[in-house]
């Protein structure tokens, strides 16, 4: 119950050292390598823009970056799931990034999903 409870906690806050995504900032989902870039974001007020993707398999390890206020956070670990999402490590909990952008930090995405393509 315990760590039910931790999850959903983690799910509603911020992640660590990224309170707020400002409009302009980007987001970015990459290989471990960081050389391939699966997908990129750009924010314009509360919405993502899409400005490049490329098909990520499912169940893939990828980092995801955010570069805010011209400059990139730490990259956070998470896995590609087979319905468009990536699940993030954070704290030892399985956070869901679609529910972290559109709950925690308002954002709009299209389809409902981060991942516009999913094999």
């Amino acid at each position: 119950m315990r760590s039910l409870l931790l999850a959903f906690v983690l799910a509603l806050a911020p992640l660590p050292d990224l309170p707020y995504i400002p409009s302009g900032s980007e987001i970015r989902v990459v290989s471990p390598d960081l050389l391939t870039v699966y997908v990129v974001w750009q924010v314009d007020e509360r919405n993502l823009v899409l400005q490049s993707k490329l098909p990520a398999p499912a169940n893939r390890e990828v980092r995801v970056l955010f570069r805010v206020d011209g400059g990139y956070r730490a990259p956070y670990n998470g896995i590609t799931t087979p319905r468009g999402d990536i699940s993030l490590m954070i704290q030892g909990e399985r956070v869901s990034l679609n529910e972290l952008l559109t709950r925690t930090y308002r954002l709009n995405l299209p389809n409902g999903r981060v991942l516009p393509e999913v094999r």
